[in-house]
């Protein structure tokens, strides 16, 4: 009990710095999220203060469902305030010119540490193949699922950390290390393939850690046999997805592999599929078919049978955005242009479309369709209040509905208006999540007190 309300205390410190630092985001210089094309370095700035803090919470939270070693977590959540408080100073020394490089001392500080515990768990989460064989049976899927994407988020980490290196020193003095940059096309094309693999690959592997998370969760394990199998082929494909886009980002990056589009067509062959998105694609695939065994999980638990759904759903708006809208722009590329102004096959007259629903998608499913997927397995996990997780479920579905139709609108119509209605729903139910944690903590925390001392 005494490690559960360690853990308990981490998640809600963590959740209440990520709404906090949600709310106040306008009030920094550069932080504006709708603008057309790709986000801006204070905008990526911010957005890792954000979600850096958020994998650490994803980390805690592998550690707790899976019970891994008692001490491996109490380290876990020790190191939760050093690197809140590393990613402010990190926020705050971002904009002096003379504070860069503190700056880049503390970001770098913080990243290493998460990075060194992701690894840490990651080891443990092996290591419970072999020290409960049993429980892994049972959860085959889901355990191999959260293994797999945990190794592909820590390579695609492993990415950001090199790009971050290479574009304030370069590699010179690294010798070996830039002479094979070297024989790879030079340092831009070397960073530029790290900064597609870091970014492309990072999401879709955590979205399926949550998925894995969330069938654990569930207890999947609990469902007839046919259902359960219906689970596990889902968790089979996105881990196929996982494995494939994983490969495909590594030989991009350490290699001389250029990812092609399939399906093509059009001038110069513009429409068509990128490769790497149709392996993520599969990811979110798995995560759907593995949803249709899940709804029957979540169905026996009346007690948390809306936020049950309202998890499910961050999935299918996530599907939505990135195939039901972005797969069609991939298959228009003639006229979207890969966000470029010209005529094909050098650019398209729709490109501020495209550069809308680079923007847009980016918002919401890379960034707050992950992030609330994630807090609300946490939530569903540890418990709240229950009117409150209520209003944070219905606030949730609003906001996804509401986002999906504002992301194709702006993709339409270069108007963000709707999709941040959508947005902010979505953040306040994530502003909710800790308060509601909290109640239910702080009235079950006396119940617990007079339990131990009876005992």
């Amino acid at each position: 009990m005494e490690m559960l309300g360690r853990t308990k205390f981490a998640s809600i410190l963590i959740l209440l710095y990520i709404a906090l630092f949600l709310l106040i985001s306008p009030l920094f210089p550069g932080v504006q999220w709708f603008q057309l094309g790709d986000f801006t370095l204070p905008v990526v700035n911010y957005y890792h203060a954000i979600m850096i803090p958020f994998a650490l919470l994803m980390i805690i939270f592998v550690a707790h469902v899976f019970d891994l070693s008692g001490k491996i977590r109490k380290i876990i959540n020790l190191s939760v305030i050093p690197v809140l408080i590393l990613t402010v100073l990190g926020l705050v020394f971002f904009y002096p010119s003379w504070a860069a490089t503190a700056d880049e001392v503390f970001q770098a500080l913080r990243d290493v540490i998460v990075f060194i515990l992701a690894l840490v768990v990651i080891i443990d989460l092996i290591m419970l193949l072999f020290k409960d064989r049993e429980r892994v049976k049972k959860i085959w899927g889901a355990y191999a699922l959260v293994l797999i994407t945990g190794i592909s988020a820590e390579i695609a980490a492993m990415f950001g950390m090199i790009l971050e290196y290479g574009n304030l020193y370069g590699f010179t003095s690294i010798g070996f290390f830039n002479s094979y940059v070297i024989s790879l096309g030079g340092l831009s094309t070397f960073l530029g393939n790290a900064w597609t693999t870091h970014s492309h690959q990072m999401l879709p592997a955590v979205m399926g850690l949550i998925v894995g998370l969330t069938a654990v969760i569930f207890r999947y394990d609990k469902l007839s046999k046919g259902l359960r199998n219906l689970v596990n082929f889902g968790l089979v494909v996105s881990i196929f997805g996982t494995l494939s886009m994983t490969y495909l980002y590594w030989i991009s990056s350490f290699g001389t592999y250029v990812i092609p589009a399939v399906f093509v067509s059009g001038a110069g062959g513009m429409n068509g599929l990128a490769l790497d998105d149709s392996q993520t694609g599969i990811v979110g695939i798995g995560a759907i078919i593995a949803l249709i065994g899940l709804v029957f999980a979540a169905r026996k638990n009346s007690g948390n049978r809306l936020l049950s759904y309202t998890i499910l759903g961050t999935w299918i708006g996530a599907m939505f955005a990135m195939m039901g809208i972005g797969y069609v722009i991939e298959f228009n590329e003639t006229f979207y242009g890969f966000g470029t102004a010209g005529v094909p096959p050098n650019g398209g007259a729709g490109y501020l479309y495209d550069m809308a629903y680079t923007n847009g998608h980016l918002l919401l499913v890379f960034f707050l369709l992950t992030l609330t997927a994630g807090i609300l397995t946490v939530l569903y996990k540890f418990g709240g209040n229950a009117r409150l997780k209520n209003y944070i479920s219905g606030l949730t579905i609003a906001g996804i509905v509401i986002g999906c139709e504002g992301l194709l609108i702006y993709t339409m119509m270069l108007s963000w208006f709707i999709e941040a209605i959508g947005l902010w729903l979505i953040v306040i139910s994530i502003v909710l999540a800790p308060v509601s944690m909290y109640l239910h903590h702080a009235h079950e925390a006396p119940e617990t007190s007079h339990d131990n001392a009876a005992a």
